[in-house]
């Protein structure tokens, strides 16, 4: 077969059902191989960066590796954001990308391919010859796994239509499952706990199934702590009386003050990075336990006491044993008033925290609570940067940390409509809410709308429209300075939506929030929802999120 042929026939041998990409000359054979020959799925984005963007969504809600492709030059200089996003999110992809004949000097495409990957943070792995497509297309796969970034899979054009004889890839990922039975790290770690007079148990993403969520909330119960999450732990804990919410800067006032009082932190399977250690101010002074299956994750954020290597629930059952067979009793953190105060938290939330605002626009948090209300709990929840989502990361529920995916890892805003799009693909009939500002969603949103109504994704966005860029505005303001320069025009994105085929609604008030949250119940569920929600930008200030440091 042809050399293009047999990468597609790899890429399904490897696993891969999906694929995200624009065409171009040096990837369309490939990608038409893979979708005719080897009946994959092909999603065409409208840009090169959307369809990263998009594998990345589809990994982070899968736990696999996403595949994308694009061609050479500008196809492959277009994806340098998406690039360093998914590096600096940990998410694992493989991008094959197409690269011009080594022997035209003069050709118009042609960059230096590695170096531009190599400035992105992201991984290259070149096809060394025809001979080698399953051992170079097998390690971009191991690659991306263990190193937890993306990987570029160069294809030199030249090869591909040269005659080759297939060879099926082969991929055995490690088994990275294992807890320490014992060792002077487990020793001194359960000597902290039993010291401990307020612990209080962190998990993240790294707690990435139902089973180690389990296990890590028997051993909180077991030393009797409280419980929180990182902001991509989102979903852990749900149902847990003595849950905290979110650890850091975008804390509840209960968890700033039981955290900040704690004396240990007990972290399995986050970075503890300056987030959610709210910017140090929240692990100083303490002694802090982090268990990861990643040497390298071990006190990379913030320095800890005891760091140990191992899978975050089987670690959690062994010092379950540990602290059993010395009969260490349990903190007494877990108890009627810190029940009750979570308790009247709660119940006074929606009260405390939804503000009266201008005509012609709804609260944020308002919005928010509605949402959430409107949506079945078994949805998937994708968020884009910008001011708006601290209201929504405060409310907005997801069933496990793989159904919760931001697009904060280069604090870049219009990323989020593109990764929804890749998440709403990986959904698997679950409905898929993204959350976004105007200027993110015009600056990565609306041409993405035509690959949403083509795949016919359960789909509803939110547009949290305060006609500005917010952080911006916040800047400007804080300085007493006129924020008039960070304010956009108004747009009609309900309109603009129903031009691409989408479902589209606009909000100016409550009452005409209620019957957009209607629509959502009443919506067609193979074509995108897009509500516009006219905010005031001043009256964002009015949250618990921008009024905390």
């Amino acid at each position: 077969m042809k050399v293009y042929e047999a990468i597609a026939r790899g890429l399904s041998d490897l696993g891969c059902t999906e694929m995200f990409g624009v065409l171009g000359d040096g990837c369309v054979y490939v990608i038409d191989s893979f979708r005719r020959d080897c009946k994959g799925r092909y999603i065409a984005a409208v840009h090169e960066n959307s369809a990263v963007l998009m594998a990345q969504g589809w990994a982070r809600v899968t736990g696999k590796i996403g595949v994308a492709a694009v061609t050479h030059g500008p196809g492959l200089a277009n994806v340098v954001t998406a690039l360093i996003e998914g590096t600096k999110a940990g998410t694992p992809m493989v991008l094959l990308a197409g690269d011009t004949p080594v022997a035209d000097r003069e050709h118009a495409q042609n960059i230096n391919q590695a170096q531009l990957v190599a400035a992105t943070g992201a991984g290259f792995e070149p096809l060394r010859s025809p001979n080698t497509i399953a051992e170079d297309l097998s390690r971009a796969f191991y690659r991306a796994h263990t190193e937890r970034r993306p990987i570029v899979f160069n294809m030199p054009v030249e090869f591909q239509w040269l005659e080759v004889e297939y060879e099926k890839p082969y991929l055995r990922l490690p088994e990275t499952r294992s807890a320490i039975p014992s060792s002077t790290d487990m020793d001194d770690a359960i000597g902290i706990i039993a010291s401990s007079r307020l612990p209080v148990v962190l998990a993240g993403r790294g707690v990435c199934d139902a089973d180690a969520e389990e296990a890590v909330l028997r051993f909180a119960r077991r030393i009797e702590a409280p419980v929180a999450t990182s902001a991509r732990g989102k979903g852990l804990f749900n149902e847990d009386p003595f849950h905290l919410g979110i650890s850091g800067t975008i804390a509840n006032e209960v968890a700033l003050d039981v955290i900040g009082r704690s004396d240990c932190l007990i972290v399995f399977g986050a970075s503890l990075n300056k987030y959610t250690s709210g910017e140090r101010g929240l692990t100083r002074g303490k002694r802090i336990i982090q268990i990861n299956p990643l040497p390298s994750e071990l006190g990379r954020c913030t320095p800890v006491t005891v760091g140990m290597v191992g899978d975050p629930g089987l670690t959690a059952d062994a010092m379950v044993k540990w602290l059993d067979e010395a009969e260490i009793p349990g903190s007494g953190a877990r108890n009627d008033d810190l029940q009750q105060e979570l308790e009247n938290y709660r119940e006074k939330a929606k009260q405390k925290l939804v503000h009266s605002t201008p005509p012609g626009t709804v609260d944020l948090y308002e919005l928010a609570f509605a949402v959430d209300e409107a949506l079945p709990k078994d949805r998937v929840y994708v968020s884009d940067s910008g001011r708006f989502m601290f209201a929504f990361w405060e409310v907005l529920s997801v069933p496990n940390p793989r159904s919760y995916v931001d697009c904060n890892g280069f604090s870049s805003i219009g990323l989020g409509a593109a990764t929804a799009m890749g998440a709403a693909v990986a959904a698997a009939g679950r409905p898929t809410v993204f959350v976004t500002g105007d200027g993110g969603f015009m600056l990565g949103g609306l041409s993405e709308l035509a690959t949403a109504v083509a795949e016919q994704l359960d789909l509803v966005i939110v547009v949290a429209n305060d006609s500005s860029y917010g952080a911006e505005h916040i800047a400007l303001t804080m300085h007493n300075m006129d924020p008039d320069i960070s304010l956009l025009p108004s747009r009609d994105f309900a309109r603009i939506a129903e031009a691409f085929g989408c479902q589209g609604t606009t909000v100016t008030s409550k009452e005409e929030l209620q019957k957009a949250m209607a629509a959502v119940n009443d919506r067609d569920r193979k074509r995108p929802l897009v509500i516009d929600v006219k905010i005031d930008p001043a009256s964002v200030y009015g949250g618990t999120a921008v009024a905390r440091p």
